[in-house]
């Protein structure tokens, strides 16, 4: 039994060994990869209407100024508010890629649609998860969408990663009803879905803090805008 263990040991670790290299025939090349090194705040904060201007980045290869071969993709609309992307990826003469992200916050205070940070827990407490970003988005007049209505709870907290194999997004269409509860107007398909009735949500938006407290079927939720 011990000479069986040690054969799947020395096995596994000449895997590991070997998984980090290039290898042809006999042959081990090293792959050295672009290094970028974001400038300026991440995520970077604009308000609704204002200009993104690119803090700027630097990238090196093998000790070597590489930052002109750096492309910059952006999907960032100052018009509407909400957490977009900005991506920076730079590839090495054999393909090899090095990619990465700056978040920007588009930025709506006083308003309904806008970012806010999620503190979410069960009924019991047992589960409790904290400072997730959540965007509600402005869909028409008085009409918002919320990515998720339980606060990331599922796909923050329970299930981190499990997506997008699994949808734990509570996504729904809302208008405000006078005082401040939920109208439910839409709902999308979610993994979880058959498990909740729309009809038990109690407590909803406070226009003076800007604040969501609510309750949706045994899940508390606190919205609360964020502040850079």
């Amino acid at each position: 039994m011990k000479k069986h263990l040690i054969f799947l040991l020395s096995a596994a670790l000449l895997v590991l060994a070997t998984g980090c290299e290039k290898t042809s025939k006999g042959h081990t090349q090293i792959v050295n990869y672009p290094i970028i090194t974001l400038l300026g705040d991440n995520p970077y904060v604009i308000q609704l209407g204002g200009d993104y201007k690119e803090p700027g980045y630097t990238a090196t290869l093998e000790g070597d100024d590489y930052t002109s071969h750096v492309t910059v993709n952006s999907n960032v609309n100052p018009k509407i508010p909400g957490i977009y992307s900005v991506s920076y990826s730079a590839s090495n003469s054999d393909g090899y890629s090095w990619t990465l992200n700056r978040d920007v916050y588009v930025l709506n205070p006083g308003g309904v649609a806008n970012v806010y940070i999620s503190n979410c827990w069960n009924n019991s407490g047992s589960r409790n998860y904290k400072n997730i970003p959540i965007v509600i988005s402005p869909v028409s007049d008085g009409v918002y969408e919320i990515e998720d209505l339980l606060g990331g709870f599922y796909f923050a907290g329970v299930y981190p990663g499990y997506e997008p194999t699994y949808n734990f997004h509570a996504t729904v269409q809302f208008s405000l009803n006078e005082d401040g509860t939920f109208n439910i107007l839409k709902k999308s398909e979610w993994y979880f879905m058959s498990s909740f009735n729309y009809s038990n949500i109690t407590g909803g938006y406070n226009p003076e803090t800007g604040e969501f407290k609510y309750n949706f079927d045994g899940i508390n939720v606190a919205l609360t805008p964020f502040e850079p």
